[in-house]
């Protein structure tokens, strides 16, 4: 038996592993729009955001005052990861149930968003209040003044330092969380559904107000000379160099030109207009976000291409399998790869240059907040480069203590800088490509977080979390101790109906009663609202507005709750008691002088949930049933003589076209109502779904009517009878009325408390006779 003979290995082979990385995608239309209609509003556990607001100010007030952060292994940094754990825990096991893993994906980011945020936010506050202090010191000529200057403009001047110093603190405990503790539960339960989120929400970048921030570039990759200018030009002649020295592998630009597009809507955190050097315009991707790749955006490609210690293991693999010869051919075909990473150290810069890059490698060993004081990161690389040295040496702050100590340590690593580099600094060039790859990536990996950003809403006003819920459209991250809480509020709205009362006569009411010396206020309250207000918990309803001559009323129905969806026969019940409520009201008036109040009622149902508005505390529907209603509620003014003392207080006339009736309401339809309930079309349907209605024909004086008979269920569990008319829609012609005939479209008349409504529910009691 022969072995298979192994594939021979070349720089071909090498060149082939080489692939393109994945674009990194999501879908903003997986979730809802919040109150704005654009954002998406995310409540975070009302725990960690206190505890984290807490943490964040006191590590504000310690880096403004020059002190060391709190240590990683405090009981409140300890208490800050517990509660993510927590959080973050509850919220991926929802995936189990109420929430999809592509909806979790752009949730998660809304935490990274308020650390960032409120970490602007304390540092601003504390910016204002020295501002107000100054000004107050400036008004009344302080000797403080000087002093408080002082400490503006450093506060200003380090402004950038605090923001990355304690951005970076809060987001490695969360980080620490994530590797320790989550990985196993994310990988499990998110798949292959963004796999990229961790190392995009815990980019370095995203801890800096811009990813040209010298900390940052000291800590996280190399110190580019020239910040983003400078990074442009060693990016533009590796770009093109690795582009023509590998023709076989797709190489993009990484900036885009800046054609005229419409950009992103927002740019809350400046993370757009940050990153706008380096990428170009952000160009507006509305609800599919997408961040495309290039092979230069994979810093172990640069390993593989060019990393001798890579190649040594290959060829020891290859001499394994085929000898001594096949690892010779590779050595002499790699041979090639590292003379193409010998050119691409050239196209980083000059040796000066280069010096201060590997100088930025240098501090990133041991450069302390003490010393950035006494030198920034830009000087002192610079200064260990040997570039501009005296006048650095001139610019040292030595009202610092700790300025002899950064200088003896500058002179230090000037001296080892010069030795290595007489050495060869290959391994160093090496370091700076990959950097270079790395930050390529996470530049886009920083935009892509920033149009996250930019459509997440975090909400941690009460009153703002109020509306939102309201609305349907409130997502929440929430620990153990609050999921009971957050489930409880969670019942949404799906259905809901709409009753207007149009109260006539109010007006004149109110002018007798003031006449006769008599109050108004309490006459209404007594006799009219406070009655009604008795009756919305029986049949579950909620005002929506309430004055002297509207009444409208809201019933819902919840998503939770489908045993309790009979909000149009609860709605034709409270109704039938309003107008008994009336009648109650115009036999007392009759007795006492005054004159009648008259009512007419519409009942609109729509199949969806209604909007909300809030005023203060107060919300405010917003629904087309709300129109539809105010128009069935209205009565004509030429048919109230016509069926005034006719058997219905409801009918319903359609208009020919061309018709002038004087009607502000209506379209084209004309209706009569005095003290009657209309049903529009969709209530009746649903009407017709919540309870069973049997079909009755009643003789009404000369004519025969269809009359719909059923029983519903209040709040309480009392079951009432219900009566509604099928009527036949008219024509006005000519001033004149034409009856309907058995072919037109007909109108729903819920019957008031009456003797026609006990004749028909006699007759229905009876049974088939007559139906």
């Amino acid at each position: 038996m022969t072995d298979k003979a192994p594939q021979r290995k070349s720089a071909a082979d090498i060149i082939s592993q080489v692939r393109t990385p994945n674009a990194v995608t999501l879908s903003c239309s997986v979730v809802s729009k919040g109150i704005d209609n654009y954002h998406v509003d995310v409540e975070i556990s009302k725990s960690f955001v206190n505890h984290a607001v807490t943490l964040i100010e006191d590590q504000v007030a310690r880096v403004v005052a020059d002190k060391r952060l709190v240590a990683a292994n405090t009981e409140e940094v300890g208490q800050l990861r517990e509660m993510y754990r927590d959080m973050m825990e509850v919220s991926l096991h929802r995936i189990k149930t109420d929430l999809k893993p592509a909806q979790f994906s752009m949730l998660q980011f809304a935490v990274i968003k308020f650390v960032v945020q409120h970490v602007k936010f304390s540092l601003d506050s504390r910016a204002q209040q020295l501002e107000e202090t100054l000004a107050q010191q400036q008004y009344s000529g302080s000797r403080n003044l000087l002093p408080t200057q002082e400490r503006f403009a450093e506060f200003r001047r380090r402004y950038d330092e605090y923001f990355y110093h304690v951005n970076r603190f809060i987001m490695r405990q969360l980080h620490r969380v994530e590797m320790n503790h989550l990985r196993p539960l994310r990988a499990q339960l998110l798949g292959e559904e963004l796999p990229e989120s961790l190392n995009i929400m815990f980019n370095p970048m995203l801890s800096a107000r811009t990813p040209g921030d010298p900390l940052l570039l000291m800590e996280h990759y190399v110190f580019w000379p020239g910040s983003s200018e400078g990074f442009n030009r060693v990016n533009v002649a590796l770009e093109t160099y690795l582009g023509n020295a590998f023709k076989e592998l797709n190489t993009v630009s990484l900036r885009s030109s800046d054609v005229p597009a419409q950009t992103e809507v927002y740019d809350e955190l400046g993370g757009h207009l940050a990153v706008q050097p380096y990428l170009g315009t952000s160009v507006d991707q509305q609800d599919q976000l997408q961040e495309d790749l290039c092979w230069l955006e994979h810093p172990g490609h640069i390993r593989l291409l060019f990393d001798e210690t890579v190649h040594e293991k290959m060829a020891a693999r290859l001499k394994d399998q085929a000898g001594m010869k096949a690892r010779m051919g590779l050595n002499a075909q790699t041979k090639k790869l590292r003379s193409t990473a010998a050119r691409a150290r050239k196209e980083i810069g000059n040796d000066a240059e280069l010096k201060r890059m590997i100088a930025s490698y240098m501090l990133r060993e041991d450069w302390s907040t003490a010393d950035n004081q006494v030198m920034g990161v830009e000087s002192a690389c610079e200064y260990i480069a040997g570039v501009n040295t005296k006048k650095h040496t001139a610019r040292i702050d030595r009202s610092k203590q700790a300025h002899m100590t950064t200088m003896s340590k500058l002179d230090a690593l000037a001296k080892r800088l010069h030795r290595e580099f007489k050495n060869g600094v290959n391994e160093k060039s090496l370091a700076i490509l990959s950097d270079w790859s790395r930050y390529r990536l996470h530049l886009k990996y920083f935009r892509f977080a920033h149009r996250v950003f930019n459509r997440i809403n975090v909400v941690t006003d009460p009153e703002q979390a109020q509306l939102s819920r309201a609305g349907g459209h409130l997502y929440w991250l929430v620990g153990s101790d609050e999921m009971t809480d957050a489930q409880s509020t969670e019942s949404q709205i799906v259905h809901h109906t709409v009753l207007k009362a149009d109260v006539r006569g109010s007006t004149r009411v109110t002018q007798e009663l003031i006449k006769n010396n008599l109050n108004p206020a309490s006459y209404f309250s007594l006799r009219f609202f406070d009655p009604i207000n008795e009756l919305l918990s029986v049949y579950g309803a909620v005002k929506v507005f309430i004055e002297g001559d509207a009444v409208i009323l809201g019933i819902y129905e919840y998503d939770d709750d489908p045993q309790g969806w009979y909000s149009v026969s609860r709605a034709c019940g409270i109704a039938r008691e309003m107008l008994d409520i009336v009648n109650s009201k115009n036999t007392h008036s009759r007795q006492t002088g005054l004159p009648a109040l008259e009512i007419g009622i519409g009942i609109c149902y729509a199949d969806d949930k209604p909007q909300f508005l809030f005023d203060e505390q107060k919300p405010i529907m917003i629904s087309p049933a709300i129109g539809a209603a105010d128009r069935l509620s209205s009565c004509s003014w030429p048919l109230r003589d016509l069926f005034q003392d006719g058997d219905f207080n409801v009918e319903v006339l359609k208009m020919n076209d061309g018709a002038q009736t004087g009607e502000a309401k209506g379209q084209n339809m004309m209706r009569y109502n005095l003290n009657g309930i209309l049903l529009d079309q969709a209530a009746f349907e649903k009407l017709q779904s919540e309870i069973t209605l049997r079909r009755l024909n009643i003789e009404v004086g000369q004519t025969s009517e269809t009359m719909h008979v059923g029983r519903f269920p209040d709040l309480r569990g009392k079951e009432r009878e219900l009566v509604v008319r099928e009527g036949r829609m008219g024509r006005w012609q000519d001033g004149q009325v034409i009856p309907g005939e058995a072919a037109d479209s007909v109108f729903y008349e819920v019957l008031p408390n009456s003797r026609l409504a006990s004749k028909v529910l006699e007759q229905a009691r009876k049974g088939p006779a007559g139906t």
